[in-house]
């Protein structure tokens, strides 16, 4: 299916959106080709975590991800995801920005054959990342990437999508029925315990013996922020966001063989 493509406005910036029957959706090339909005049009329901700021927050190369940038919709992280230094030859040493070097810095784009086509290339190791976007159906935004080593040496690198979900209280995440334990990554207040602990999948008994449904997101009030990793790969490709006060459902894809991994952070008011 092709659906519309045409230059528009998100705040202060310029943007490309993508529109179907059913679906609007945003980028900004000007800012790492970032998704800036997903409207879920029958409902207007706008599906990413949106700032009240009327000027967008530009983030230098190399800053700080959370303090400088707008830290909202989604975008890509690669080569890496946090802030370190490569290990290998001939890069050994040099070091990777918070959450990547592409977040920040602005990509080409075109359309080629009904699809929005957005490339960029590394700052300090040399590769192009590229990615065309599509409608597989009128309710279905598809995405392809394709990253390609410019030099002769073998080149280690990482690839995640950071979707940052605007959510409602009581929003329920549905996992893959394989899935049977997590590991905490971050547990600010230690609601979630340490780093490293393990909980049970769904219903997770916490250190201070309350049993909590972890698919059910709380509300702000409880001002609480943790993040875990599913252990392990994920059985399979998916993940889905149920909002209550619509009944709507956001499904997400992906090949797992590709991208095995996947991590939550459900902000709940902390």
């Amino acid at each position: 299916m092709t659906g519309t493509i045409r230059p528009s406005r998100y705040k202060d910036q310029p943007a490309i959106t993508l529109e179907s029957e059913t679906i609007a959706a945003q980028y900004l090339p000007g800012v790492g080709a970032k998704m800036c909005s997903l409207i879920y049009k029958p409902v207007s329901l706008e599906l990413l975590l949106q700032q009240p700021n009327e000027t967008y927050r530009l983030a230098p190369y190399d800053g700080d991800y959370v303090a400088q940038s707008e830290c909202s919709g989604f975008g890509e992280m690669c080569p890496s995801i946090d802030r370190c230094f490569y290990e290998g030859y001939p890069w050994r040493g040099t070091p990777i920005p918070d959450h990547d070097e592409v977040w920040s810095i602005p990509w080409a784009w075109d359309e080629q054959s009904g699809r929005l086509h957005l490339r960029t290339h590394g700052v300090r190791f040399p590769y192009r990342l590229e990615k065309w976007v599509s409608f597989a159906d009128e309710a279905t935004l598809r995405a392809d990437y394709r990253l390609t080593n410019l030099s002769g040496f073998d080149f280690d690198f990482m690839w995640a999508a950071h979707l940052m979900l605007n959510l409602e209280e009581g929003a329920e995440l549905a996992l893959p029925d394989g899935v049977r334990k997590i590991v905490t990554a971050l547990s600010f207040d230690d609601s979630l315990g340490r780093y490293g602990d393990e909980f049970d999948w769904p219903v997770a008994t916490l250190p201070d013996d309350r049993r909590r449904d972890l698919r059910r997101m709380q509300p702000k009030a409880a001002r609480e922020v943790v993040k875990y990793f599913v252990k392990g790969r994920m059985p399979e490709g998916w993940c889905e966001l149920t909002y209550p006060a619509s009944g709507f459902t956001l499904r997400l894809a992906w090949p797992a063989e590709q991208v095995p991994y996947l991590a939550v952070l459900p902000d709940e008011g902390g």
